[in-house]
């Protein structure tokens, strides 16, 4: 009978452990849950808010261009963690592989940028410079509070892009010579792929800057500017819930800009505004609804057809 006490003990006391074990382990899953919960709700409501007036409070405090650049490369470091911690769609969470790949075709578009960049500073922006001093085009306000100058520049540049992104989607010719195909190829979506734009279209993305930067003078808060963009882009090509009833009235969503990646054609054409939304809803081409797939097709192409869009029929 003793024995039989002891193994009686025994089994009670595994039992109690077991059920120890499984109440840990639950416990663990609901501190997990209510953190990632409270991660969602903190970057859905505060992400984007919060990084518009950090890069307002560097315009307003002159901060230099190392500031307005380490900004960026934070804020886009925490995208990509909390893309892969909290995605919107888990099934555009990308593999290593995947990753790789971008950040290779990023590199090289960055890389033409800077050459395109390089060889307009020597030949178009001085010579934009040239006619805004001789016509006494400079009419910057530079008089007027530095938040309220990158605001209107940033405004003005999108006014431009604005109509050059609608006329490469209403034209199958610019749509080619621009090599914009390239940037809606992709059936994941993220930050970076607000970096994956075909290298010819370099020629065309920085025109905006130049009209508005140096024609009329604008360029005199150019990092705040940059900064304002870059930040604003990497957020409406997130793969991530962001509130859209507050800031969405003036600056671009991803929700909107998602749309506006749509695989529908009809769908692509709105939302132009790859930053500032606010001339979508003043042009009539705004759009705020669900979005299915991404792409240009049903397939992401290869990187190779990618680079050659621009020349293929």
């Amino acid at each position: 009978m003793r024995g039989a006490h002891k193994y009686a003990l025994r089994i009670v006391k595994f039992l109690a452990a077991r059920q120890g074990s499984g109440m840990s382990k639950q416990s663990n899953v609901d501190i997990t849950s209510l953190m990632e919960n409270t991660l969602r709700f903190v970057v859905y409501w505060m992400l984007q808010p919060t990084f518009i007036a950090i890069s307002l409070y560097l315009a307003h405090t002159k901060a230099s261009i190392d500031a307005h650049t380490l900004f960026i490369v934070v804020a886009f470091c925490l995208l990509t963690l909390f893309e892969n911690i909290i995605p919107a769609r888990k099934d555009w969470r990308k593999s290593f592989r995947e990753n790789v790949a971008l950040f290779g075709f990023v590199f090289v578009a960055g890389a033409a940028y800077a050459a395109v960049e390089a060889l307009y500073e020597a030949s178009l922006f001085q010579w934009m410079t040239s006619i805004s001093e001789t016509w006494q085009l400079d009419i910057w306000p530079s008089h007027w509070p530095v938040v309220v100058q990158v605001l209107l520049i940033f405004s003005a540049f999108e006014f431009v892009n604005y109509w050059y992104h609608r006329a490469s989607h209403r034209w199958g010719w610019l749509w080619r010579l621009s090599g914009h195909g390239a940037h809606h190829a992709f059936k994941k979506l993220s930050s970076m792929n607000s970096l994956a734009n075909h290298p010819i279209e370099a020629f065309f993305l920085i025109l905006p800057r130049a009209i508005v930067g140096f024609l009329l003078g604008g360029e005199a808060v150019g990092a705040a500017f940059v900064s304002l963009t870059a930040v604003t882009a990497l957020l409406a090509h997130s793969n991530l819930r962001l509130n859209s009833a507050v800031v969405g009235w003036f600056f671009t969503i991803n929700r909107f800009h998602i749309h506006h990646h749509s695989q529908v054609i009809s769908e692509s054409n709105t939302n132009y505004g790859c930053v500032c939304i606010i001339w979508d809803r003043l042009f009539g081409t705004f759009q705020d609804a669900d979005t299915k797939d991404t792409g240009i097709g049903n397939v992401q192409p290869s990187y190779k057809n990618i680079f050659t869009l621009p020349f293929k029929q």
